[in-house]
């Protein structure tokens, strides 16, 4: 079997994680045919563009179910600037569901420094973070489940039942990575699923995501492009940016 060229090798180590989560080196090096100095210097460039972590031995994917601690550390000026964006798309008096995760708590941080707007609203969340940002700020449900320690998150077959019980005007949904092709993906699966639940009952659903999201092969799909209505992010590439806009998103960029 031929060896795969440069980016069609890069692109199928990322395929590999996606699908195996954390790999060994030796495993990488026997499935793509290579030798193991070929492997490194892969990792090392995967790694150097902030898709990969490189770990013992081995690999895995950056959005892999990292720490949510390690999370709350990347981006934070973007994320900032995001939240900030995200005001502007919500509406005094909505019913807003709020996602979990970093970015979710980064928005529930600006909304709770904006107490003119947050007042008027009624918020769901099934994040632990974000409730704790907005406990006593407004009328405020989190959805129960079981926890998730990665996200902060309450997930499973509870958190599905009171999702579908009730409709929201507006849901900032965050994502583990944007695919071009698969469309908005998760790291887990139950995470995907509830994502999609959530937006089976929103009028309006925005993506909240930064422009280290788009690329990486994630691994549970929960959404196309079209499904979503608007795009906030930092720096939208031209790529990335016709690839929404060409799926009938509107495009918000907070750079």
């Amino acid at each position: 079997m031929n060896a795969p060229l440069a980016e069609d090798r890069l692109q199928r180590i990322l395929d590999l994680l996606s699908r195996n989560g954390r790999m060994r080196t030796t495993a990488l090096t026997e499935a793509l045919g290579v030798s193991g100095a070929t492997t490194r210097r892969d990792l090392d460039l995967l790694a150097s563009r902030g898709l990969i972590r490189k770990l013992h031995g081995g690999a895995a994917l950056a959005s892999q179910d990292q720490q949510y601690t390690d999370r709350q550390q990347l981006h934070q000026d973007a994320k900032t600037r995001l939240a900030q964006t995200a005001l502007s798309l919500i509406q005094p008096g909505q019913t807003l569901y709020l996602d979990a995760g970093t970015t979710a708590q980064a928005v529930a941080h600006a909304l709770k420094r904006t107490p003119h707007l947050t007042r008027t609203l009624r918020v769901v969340t099934h994040g632990i973070d974000v409730a704790y940002e907005l406990n006593g700020e407004c009328p405020l449900y989190v959805v129960g489940g079981e926890l998730y320690g990665s996200t902060y998150s309450l997930t499973g077959p509870d958190a599905l039942d009171t999702i579908r019980r009730y409709r929201y005007d507006l849901f900032l949904v965050g994502c583990t990575s944007i695919d071009p092709t698969r469309g908005l993906t998760n790291s887990n699966l139950i995470e995907a699923q509830q994502k999609a639940a959530i937006m089976t009952q929103a009028t309006r659903t925005v993506l909240i995501a930064d422009h280290s999201k788009w690329g990486p092969t994630g691994f549970a799909t929960f959404a196309t492009l079209s499904q979503i209505h608007a795009w906030v992010t930092d720096h939208a590439g031209p790529v990335a940016r016709c690839a929404f806009e060409e799926a009938g998103v509107t495009v918000h960029d907070s750079a």
